[in-house]
């Protein structure tokens, strides 16, 4: 189903076994461990399936700062991600 106005994406984030080991945040900066990757939903067969769908997303597609601009730029000029 592609009728929605508002375009979605899944983002899943890699973190460390220790939770402590994932984010450390001072006066200038914050930063997290791992790495965070993406994928538009546009396109996917709708299930019936309620408690688990598996959705596989390509290790190139990295949620990073150049990824989420590209992605905002293509929704504000009509392209959907």
């Amino acid at each position: 189903m592609d009728d929605f106005a508002i375009p979605r994406i899944l983002v899943v984030v890699l973190i460390p076994e220790t939770i402590e080991d994932w984010l450390t945040q001072s006066e200038t900066e914050t930063c997290m461990k791992e790495c965070g990757y993406w994928i538009s939903l546009r396109g996917m067969p709708e299930t019936q399936n309620t408690t688990a769908v598996t959705v596989t997303i390509p290790r190139t597609n990295q949620f990073t700062v150049i990824a989420l601009q590209s992605i905002m730029e293509g929704i504000s000029q009509g392209v959907q991600p």
